[in-house]
């Protein structure tokens, strides 16, 4: 009696290899599951798809008999092979001489993997190498790798045959060896490794270690080719290229093919099998023929085939139609001949019928005539074509539409006239242009056709919860009888459509019936036998689709539509807006909502909702019908939209609060109720908008007019209790405008409370300086230590307080007990996040007047902006969940618009370009550098590791687990750009081309006696630059973040007479300072955000220069540098349309990580196990 164990491999062979292989895959898959093995008895349960087999193999009678509980023969027989190769791999672990690998290969390979790479590998990386794991266990099992494996380890390798393959001369030992086979076969196939494994083997040893083996292979295979090549030299006789030319012979019944082997050679007949030979010795090139001999010899060798014969004959269609494109060849009409060996005579006017009736026999006479009506020789035999041709015995005519079945004419044809008394037959005389007998033209009766079209929609069955329309389609007489229908076929006759009782001829113009049949096929419909017409799915397109439709169809077809459809056809209903406004407990605001009406209609709110926000667009409503909305608005309603910044396309039952300041425009009247417009008008009477006070007594400087105008702006913010934003462009002098604001509230509050003004570290000073210049009469303290905040000296001995926004986070318990006369908060992007601690101290503070000072107050996103309105004007945006509704969603052009209007009474923006036209000229230029050596391998290394872990990635992990290890990339790679000492110490020596050509910059520019700022985002850059100038013996100055005496070395700078670099950190020196000396900026590394590079380049060209200003943008080419300065396009928020600049957003999207790692085009590889 057989046992499992020994009976197993007879088992399996009896399955077919293919399923046998399927079976491998399931098992790999851990698909079987609960085997059990007894003495006589195998149970296993199978997981195929989404159901589960169950499997029994047992010993009956010396035999092992199978069952399964599937009823499908495929299943079922790969369900009993996959429980089988389950039990022969369990049998193999369990052998007593099985040995395991002296090290285990998944963990070896991994250590040497994470050596080389020094790193962990990332949970994807360990799947690829989980995968590989399984697939070296098979072949460890089996010797044998097939395609099917290989697609497992990469998606886009080709199954080209179901036998193994041959990748190598002894199955591999370990892992790493299993992998070398693996990467050189994809490389061979031009296919990517993973990019972690990519550097982890020597394809050209593992190719060369192959080589004997790959010759080896391939001996019996060209020794087969060198014996055959031999027996067949000298098995043929040698042959010389022969001259031949070729022409045919026709008559109206046949065609024979002529040669002769030269000029002075007689034609002679080919017969069949010559032919054959002949198209042999052609294309073995031993055959010269010219042109069009060799054009014949084409078309005859197709036109026989496999069975070539002596003669053509044109008994049958075909070889008639094939006659009729020789003689459409111009090139051949000299190698067509006659019996008389003489080219045919073409005769240009074509032959036409003509009839005669004959009254004895009841026929109708047709015969071919010539032009001038004699008879057309016979015999003639036709060719179709799309021009037919008629051929006599020496001449070619064009000829009328034939008709017969023949493809020979010898004699008239005679038609019996009963037979045309049809409306066909009346259609066919006049296609051949022949009179109609006398008396089947006294009986026609002409009778016009209506197509109609009945749609209507259909129930939901129970089989499905899909809605249809079904079209039925008929054409009737004028008296409404229904003639024809249209179905699956075609166009069928009704009982009605029998012939009438009066003997007459009825003729129907069926034009129409053409027209609607393409018509219907427009809505791309399906024919449904049950409803006998056309049915079509309820689709959200559909209602769009069938209006459409309906609107084009074309003359002489009606469409008839059940109360559903027909609700599609009607008109657009008409909707009206009003606004309802109402005053809140704050007298300074009022709460507005949109209130639609809709005529001709009764309409729930949900529904006007819907219709209104599907901006012209059907909606199906509860009782299934389809509506759409026409809007009806004013020109002075729009103009008012627009003002108050509301959202016309979104209806909600919420309310939009807006400041008394934002409802003083024209129009307003209408649109607020009485009592409330009562208040609004007290309080506008109060209000104080145009005055224009003077500047105050005590500024020690003369303002420009548009500084001038900013003051004004400020002071009518103060005095109508705003607060606001001044978002002049950088360089314009922000800090003056606001020193004269300060000295005029303090001129008009003589004993009033302290000025606050918040600014980063870095122009601390800046602000003692301008103080000290432009209010010498003010007394300021700069807080430089948090230690020294004292407030009982602070409201003593002080009229403005200085600090920066670590001390007012650190700082804020004291601070929000005081009550300031304004807060001033510089550079006011640093309080963009509203989740930050300083934009929430910020808020915190108490004051009469907030001011928020920023020439970038959108760097990011339009949130930016939000979070700087609502301190220094809360509400005048709304909250956050009410701004990102109406003003932050994506796909919303007319936003920046509604935003822009919101923000007018409370943000003031001028340009350089509108105010200060005195400022010299400003140019840009990006300059190119290309890596090489060490430079370059670093950045295709730490490039191949980014683009692995964005490929292997999911958006969603991209977006969050993986960021912040992406972004660390990148930061890699633009440091690589830099300098490779950036990301490797040991590379200090080794080169760098951007500052190589940063350095040649510099030195021409120091010899033509120029200052220059050097701004990188990199101190160690700065540093490695700092000492090339040293050996260069360049004067520099130096300000990062860690500079103390920060104002002593601005102004050292400023008054240095000698051309030097000034060497900036981007985040110190990039804002804040006035560098009017230098005329030159070099950008060494690029930032994301152009606003920020554009505050760099603002050190120099401002207020008080007098060069114009030149600015080097220095990029590595062909690198992430390139991808950044094109993402600040692609990723634009377009808020010129708010502010009139640029704006960048940060909040990367994996599609954006794949065009910076250059994977636009690259498909990753998917994980499939």
């Amino acid at each position: 009696m057989p046992d499992f164990a020994t009976s197993l491999p007879g088992l399996l062979q009896s399955f077919d290899p293919r399923l046998r292989q399927e079976a491998e895959r399931l098992a790999d898959d851990d698909a079987i599951r609960g085997l059990d093995i007894v003495e006589d008895e195998v149970l296993a349960e199978v997981i195929l798809d989404d159901r589960r087999v169950n499997v029994r193999w047992a010993l009956e009678e010396d035999a092992w008999i199978s069952e399964s509980d599937c009823d499908e023969e495929p299943l079922h027989l790969l369900a009993l092979c996959a429980a089988l190769v389950a039990a022969q791999r369990r049998f193999a672990r369990q052998a007593p001489n099985s040995t395991a690998p002296s090290l285990p290969p998944e963990e070896t390979f991994q250590l040497m993997l994470e050596r080389r790479l020094a790193r962990q590998l990332t949970p994807e990386e360990e799947g690829y190498l989980s995968k590989l794991e399984k697939r070296f266990q098979r072949v460890r099992q089996s010797g044998q790798i097939y395609d099917q494996d290989m697609v497992r380890l990469h998606p886009r390798w080709s199954i080209q045959s179901v036998d193994p393959l041959a990748l190598w001369p002894e199955p591999p030992v370990n892992l790493r060896e299993f992998w070398e086979y693996v990467a050189l076969a994809l490389n061979e196939r031009n296919l990517p490794a993973p990019s972690f494994l990519r550097n982890s083997v020597d394809l050209d040893a593992v190719r060369a270690r192959l080589s004997a083996w790959r010759q080896e292979r391939t001996l019996p295979l060209w020794r087969e080719r060198i014996r055959t090549l031999l027996r067949s030299l000298s098995d043929a006789p040698p042959k010389q290229r022969r001259s031949c030319d070729l022409r045919l012979i026709i008559t109206p019944s046949e065609a024979r093919l002529q040669m002769r082997a030269g000029e002075d050679a007689a034609f002679r007949n080919v017969a069949g099998m010559e032919l054959t030979s002949l198209e042999s010795e052609y294309e073995r090139g031993a055959l010269t023929l010219p042109a069009a001999a060799e054009l014949l010899l084409l078309t005859c060798v197709s036109q026989a085939g496999a069975n070539p014969g002596d003669v053509c004959r044109f008994d049958l269609d075909t070889h008639s139609r094939w006659l009729g494109t020789l003689f459409q060849q111009p090139a051949l009409q000299a190698r067509l001949l006659t019996l008389d060996e003489m080219p045919f005579r073409r005769v240009s006017e074509p032959l036409r019928w003509s009839s005669t009736e004959e009254a004895e026999t009841g026929q109708l006479r047709l015969e071919l005539v010539q032009a001038d009506g004699t008879p057309a020789p016979l015999p003639l035999r036709v060719m179709h074509g799309v021009e037919p041709l008629f051929l006599s015995v020496d001449t070619l005519f064009p000829g009328p539409l034939w008709f017969p079945e023949e493809t020979r004419l010898d004699g008239p044809a005679s038609i019996p006239i009963n037979a045309l008394a049809t409306q066909d037959g009346i259609a066919f005389l006049e296609k051949l242009s022949l009179p109609l007998p006398a008396d089947i033209a006294a009986r026609i009766r002409h009778e016009p056709l209506q197509v109609q079209v009945r749609a209507s929609c259909i129930a939901r069955s129970h089989a499905t919860s899909t809605e249809h329309a079904v079209f039925q389609v008929d054409a009737a007489t004028p008296d409404g009888t229904v003639r024809e229908v249209l179905r699956y076929a075609g166009w069928q006759p009704t009982e009605n459509a029998r012939p009438d009782d009066d003997n007459s001829i009825i003729c129907r113009d069926r034009t129409a019936l053409g027209l609607a049949e393409a018509a219907l096929q427009d809505m791309r419909p399906v024919y449904d036998a049950e409803h006998e017409g056309f049915r079509v799915r309820l689709t959200k397109t559909f209602p769009d689709q069938f209006n459409n439709w309906a609107k084009g169809l074309p003359e002489g077809m009606s469409l008839t539509a059940d109360d559903r459809l027909q609700s599609i056809l009607a008109d657009p209903l008409i909707a009206r807006v009003r606004i309802e406004a109402s005053q809140t407990a704050n007298i300074d605001w009022f709460d507005l909502k949109m209130v639609f009406e809709v005529d001709g209609a009764d309409l729930k709110a949900a529904d006007i909702r819907r219709l209104i926000s599907a901006k012209g667009g059907f909606v199906q409503l509860a009782d299934g019908t389809w509506r759409r909305v026409k809007l009806e608005l004013s020109e002075e309603q729009q103009a008012m939209m627009d003002q108050l910044g509301l959202d016309m396309d979104e209806f909600s039952n919420e309310a939009h609060r807006l400041h008394w300041r934002q409802l003083t425009g024209q129009g307003a009247k209408e649109i607020i109720n009485p009592r409330a417009w009562q208040n609004l008008t007290q309080r506008m009477e109060e209000a104080k908008l145009e005055e224009r006070p003077p500047v105050p007594e005590g500024l020690g400087v003369t303002l420009r007019p548009y500084q001038e105008e900013g003051f004004h702006f400020l002071s009518y913010l103060s005095l109508n209790k705003f607060g606001g934003i001044l978002a002049d462009d950088m360089g314009l002098g922000k800090t003056i405008q606001s020193i004269t604001w300060i000295l005029w509230l303090r001129s008009r509050y003589r004993n009033a409370w302290p000025c606050l003004v918040v600014c980063p570290k870095s122009v601390l000073d800046v602000w003692a300086t301008e103080f000290g210049k432009a209010a010498p009469g003010l007394k300021v303290q700069v807080l430089r230590d948090k230690e020294e905040l004292d407030l009982e000296s602070l409201y003593k001995d002080y009229h403005v307080m200085v600090m920066n926004y670590a001390q007012l986070r650190g700082c804020i318990e004291l601070l929000e007990s005081v009550k300031w006369l304004a807060v001033i908060l510089d550079e006011g992007q640093h309080i963009k996040n509203p989740d930050s601690k300083a934009a929430k101290a910020a808020r915190m503070l108490k004051a009469e007047s907030r001011l928020v000072l920023s020439g970038t107050p959108v760097e990011n996103r339009l949130l930016d902006l939000w979070s700087l309105m609502t301190f220094a004007a809360p509400g005048a945006l709304g909250d956050r969940n009410y701004f990102h509704r109406h003003f932050d969603r994506r796909k919303d052009a007319k936003a920046s618009e509604r935003l822009s209007a919101r923000l007018k009474p409370f943000l003031l923006r001028r340009t350089k370009s509108q105010v200060a036209k005195d400022l010299p000229a400003r140019s840009e230029e990006a300059m190119l550098c290309e890596m090489s050596g060490t430079q370059e391998r670093l950045y295709r290394e730490e490039l191949a590791k980014a683009q692995h872990m964005v490929l292997t990635a999911s958006g969603f992990e991209v977006l969050a687990q993986k960021r912040f290890a992406i972004l660390q990339a990148l930061t890699r790679l633009r440091q690589i750009c830099c300098h490779p000492a950036l990301v490797d110490k040991s590379a200090g020596d080794e080169d760098s081309a951007k500052l190589t050509s940063t350095l040649e910059l510099i030195e021409g520019l120091h010899a033509e006696g120029h200052k220059v700022l050097l701004f990188s985002q990199f101190v160690t850059m700065l540093s490695i630059i700092r000492d090339n100038l040293d050996t260069m013996k360049i004067p520099h100055y130096w300000l990062t973040g860690s500079t103390n005496n920060r104002s002593e070395v601005v102004q050292s700078f400023q008054e240095d007479p000698d051309p030097c670099v000034f060497l900036l950190s981007l985040k110190a020196g990039g804002s804040g300072l006035n560098l009017t000396s230098a005329s030159y900026v070099i950008l060494y590394d690029p930032w994301w955000n152009p606003a920020v590079e554009a505050q760099a380049i603002d050190r120099a060209h401002r207020i008080g220069q007098t060069q114009p200003v030149m600015a080097y943008r220095m990029i590595t080419k062909g690198t992430i540098e390139e991808k950044i300065m094109l993402l600040q396009q692609k990723k634009s928020l377009m808020s010129a349309n708010i502010l009139g600049e640029g704006g960048f957003s940060s909040t990367l999207e994996k599609s954006d990580f794949e065009f910076l790692f250059g994977l636009e085009a690259e498909e990753a590889l998917r994980s499939e196990d």
